[in-house]
């Protein structure tokens, strides 16, 4: 087995995304390629110009410190020539060459895996659905993978496990950064029911590109992903779509046709996604291809009920006039200056003024699609 700095080295040097079958095909050793000089290299035919730039500058001093790294935090490098490398990546182009892994990425091993994903801002009907739908698929005995991200990711998440089942959390940093911190406990709590991943370096922060690159991976370890609210621009688009270059099935929850909230989520069934209802409708399609791995009937007997998510409101009495009148109409649901001008009777301009303020003084924030809600 290749020491695992070869393999970090190499990830390094050509970075995420990187179509590698042509290379490893050529170097199927790692530490073989690092010892090559670039004459050898280039007459493989294997690399870009670019590419063997970037092997010259890339670092091996810099690969032993993320092993030591991993090694202090008890996380794992899982890599291709590794039995625990998951089967489903394997047949990706552009397969990640190193995994970092805190928890056990074992618990993919023979299962179903669904992908469940959706806007960092959903309805209390889409938090609802996700959760629930997540947790009767676990249940029933299929892993789910997610992105750790608010909203829809983290509800599925937190089904899975309400369920006492198995959760993936694929990450768009490196383990350890200092990323979306009001979710560290959730992470904690899929490391110990399943697996936080990444492909890139210990301690590394996000990138603008680093989601989109990650967004292949939830859907590379899924045999189907599932929608279950997306606008029309919604980022969970991206992974439906590589859902559909890797071979994977699309499921989608429909909406309403009236909000833009489901734009993105009613196209993609409109293209030939399966629209479903209940987790039955997902599981169903792969029941024959994995017998004995699901349960099916532990999904269609659920009958939990799921918590409120807690209303995030803060004390008005230190607000007066208009802010009260516009504050004491929010719920826990965004909502629009227009509704907020309806339902006060206040002109426009008295709203806005009044959630401008309510803005800076920590009560609301602004969010995609000018709506507003709760801080």
């Amino acid at each position: 087995m290749t020491e695992k700095k070869y393999w970090i080295w190499l990830s390094s040097a050509l970075g995420a995304a990187t179509r590698v079958e042509e290379i490893l095909s050529a170097f199927p050793n790692p530490q073989t390629l690092f010892e090559a000089d670039r004459k050898t290299r280039i007459l493989s035919g294997a690399f870009t110009k670019a590419q063997l730039d970037r092997l010259e500058k890339a670092s091996i001093i810099n690969a032993e410190v993320a092993v030591n790294t991993c090694f202090k935090n008890h996380w794992s490098i899982v890599t291709p020539d590794d039995a625990a490398y998951p089967s489903l990546l394997r047949h990706l182009p552009d397969m990640p060459l190193v995994l970092y892994v805190d928890g056990d990425i074992s618990v993919l091993n023979g299962k179903v895996a669904i992908g469940v994903v959706g806007t960092r801002e959903p309805c209390r009907d889409s938090r609802m659905i996700a959760h629930k739908l997540s947790a009767d698929m676990a249940r029933a005995g299929a892993v789910i993978i997610s992105g750790g991200a608010l909203g829809i990711d983290s509800c599925s998440h937190e089904g899975a496990i309400s369920a006492g089942g198995k959760t993936i959390c694929v990450l768009g940093c490196g383990l350890g950064a200092n990323y979306l911190m009001s979710n560290e406990p959730l992470r904690r709590e899929v490391s110990r029911n399943g697996a936080v991943i990444t492909e890139y370096p210990p301690l590394s922060s996000p990138t603008r590109g680093s989601f989109p690159e990650r967004n292949r991976l939830i859907s590379g370890l899924s045999h189907g992903v599932l929608v279950v609210e997306a606008g029309e621009k919604s980022g969970s688009l991206i992974t439906a779509r590589c859902a559909n270059n890797q071979g994977r099935d699309v499921f989608a929850i429909p909406g309403s046709i009236l909000s833009t909230a489901y734009m993105g989520a009613n196209k993609l069934i409109k293209d030939g996604a399966k629209a479903v209802t209940n987790a039955t409708d997902i599981l169903e399609c792969y029941e024959m291809l994995f017998p004995g791995k699901l349960n099916i009937s532990e999904a269609e007997k659920s009958e939990e009920i799921i918590p409120e998510k807690p209303q995030r409101r803060k004390s008005s009495a230190s607000l007066s006039g208009d802010k009260q009148k516009i504050y004491g109409l929010f719920t826990d649901e965004p909502i629009h200056p227009d509704e907020l001008c309806a339902m006060s009777g206040l002109p426009v301009s008295a709203v806005i003024t009044a959630l401008m303020e309510l803005e800076m003084d920590g009560f609301i924030e602004q969010i995609e699609g000018k709506n507003y809600i709760l801080r």
